[in-house]
């Protein structure tokens, strides 16, 4: 195939990929802008890597809207099954305490120790998990739910 036909092709390609997302414009809304729709869209998720679980999938003893209070001990996130593969939960810590679940597909606890002020990210798969948050000592850990902002 000459140059001049592979470089006619991809200007044809990049011309349809504008004209579809020029269709898929959806004005000034900044909702809109947010989560873009159409081929905008799909290409972000496509490429976009992992999507946050869903707040209405998180649920605690400890968890009031979006803060988790750990009370000298350990409080269990879980997080319900999902039709995605993957999802993250992230949190941000007011102090240092550790966290643990289980790696996404595997029967294999993985733990992480935070540092106050620190956000972590913890990967849950399709079937969901729990996530074990432990406050030692004789003090209050204050998590803010990060997921979905």
């Amino acid at each position: 195939m000459s140059s001049k036909r592979i470089a006619i092709l991809v200007m044809a390609a990049i011309a349809v990929l504008y004209v579809l997302s020029a269709v898929n414009h959806t004005g000034g809304d900044a909702a809109a802008l947010q989560r873009p729709g159409g081929f905008v869209g799909w290409l972000g998720r496509w490429l976009g890597g992992t999507p946050d679980a869903d707040r209405k999938d998180l649920s605690a003893p400890c968890l009031s809207e979006a803060r988790l209070t750990v009370t000298n001990g350990t409080c269990t996130l879980k997080v319900a099954a999902a039709p995605a593969d993957q999802r993250n939960v992230r949190l941000r810590s007011d102090s240092n305490l550790a966290v643990q679940a289980p790696a996404p597909g595997r029967d294999t606890l993985v733990r992480s120790d935070v540092e106050a002020g620190a956000t972590v990210s913890v990967a849950v798969g399709k079937a969901g998990a729990d996530i074990d948050v432990i406050c030692a000592g004789e003090r209050t850990c204050v998590l803010t739910l990060v997921t979905g902002e």
